[in-house]
């Protein structure tokens, strides 16, 4: 992975309020799942960003960003798996990250969807769920 530097201009959420009790697992973040970049214009994924498993068969395995206006299974709530502990540099390709599935988190640092920070009670809810144990910290 690249060093991240100030000319790049983006900073490193860090979403984590504790890492007492914290859970997490791993997947493969789809390249083309994630739009956003840097001022170098390097393809990146954030730490703090939900995760959401891909079920379109060109991808089936993959994971990327919770979006509801995705057409790949990621704008299904029942295929959210958690939030991005990793800053994933895109650049070269997929990459492998780990995401949290149990743990307290600062809400102010956290994206879904469109949301960045101050979630809606209902994305909220969405991440409390029987797989997925997320309790916020504003």
């Amino acid at each position: 992975m690249r060093d991240i530097t100030p000319a790049s201009g983006v900073t490193v959420k860090e979403y984590l309020h504790s890492t007492v009790g914290t859970t997490f697992r791993s997947a493969t973040l789809d390249k083309d799942a994630v739009s956003s970049v840097d001022s170098d214009n390097n393809k990146y994924l954030n730490k703090g960003t939900v995760i959401s498993r891909i079920t379109k068969a060109s991808a089936s395995g993959l994971v990327g960003p919770y979006d509801e206006s995705a057409n790949d299974g990621r704008q299904h709530p029942q295929n959210i798996l958690g939030i991005n502990d990793t800053f994933a540099d895109l650049t070269n390709g997929d990459v492998e990250i780990g995401y949290l599935t149990h743990g307290v988190v600062k809400e102010s640092q956290i994206t879904m969807g469109e949301q960045d920070g101050n979630l809606s009670e209902e994305y909220k809810s969405l991440l409390r769920t029987a797989t997925i144990d997320i309790t916020f910290d504003v």
